[in-house]
């Protein structure tokens, strides 16, 4: 069978497109290149996207109902509002989120793609925000939590060599502590 004739379904795009993107950068996320890597014909780009834009606008959207919606549906699956942080924990440390450095690289040169972070980022600060709220913080201080529980959990991604997820599971709840004393409590 001639491997160019096979057919990728608009998911299969999508999953291959963020391992090329972390194994070779944004550089390599265009038709031409994808279609090779993948050995398929340009048809079958075509066949789910309108042009790289368009690819480019649902990467992320899939991006997004990956680690943000369904992380979040995830850590929902639990009663109280400490047990939503230590699932979405657990979630978070379970499933490959390489792809968020390189995709907030990207965003630097493919302006457009900061669109999509801020709908991500606020959408995640909030979760974090309503969780720390639900633990008796006032409204200011649960979103001001969030954005700093948030920027390490980014920050640690950044570091080389990167923390291992129960470092990083730590230094989480060791902020979380300073600000929340019902985590102090439950200890």
């Amino acid at each position: 069978m001639n491997k160019k004739s096979q057919q990728l379904s608009k998911a299969q795009w999508l999953e291959k497109a963020l391992t090329q993107l972390v194994k070779f950068g944004p550089q390599q996320l265009k038709i031409a290149n994808l279609c090779q890597n993948f050995e398929v014909t340009k048809g079958s780009f075509y066949h789910h996207f309108k042009s790289r834009d368009d690819f480019v606008h649902a990467l992320m959207q899939y991006w997004y109902e990956q680690t943000t919606v369904n992380f979040i549906a995830q850590a929902n699956t639990q009663s109280s509002p400490l047990e939503k942080l230590q699932k979405l924990d657990q979630v978070i440390a379970s499933n490959n989120i390489e792809a968020e450095i390189h995709i907030r690289a990207w965003s630097l040169t493919e302006t457009f793609i900061v669109t999509h972070l801020e709908k991500i980022d606020s959408q995640r600060q909030a979760f974090l925000a309503s969780c720390y709220q639900e633990l008796g913080l006032n409204s200011e201080q649960a979103t001001d939590l969030a954005a700093i529980s948030y920027a390490q959990f980014l920050g640690l991604l950044h570091i080389k060599p990167q923390p291992d997820v129960t470092q990083c599971l730590k230094l989480s709840a060791l902020i979380a502590q300073q600000f929340l004393p019902v985590i102090q409590q439950g200890d």
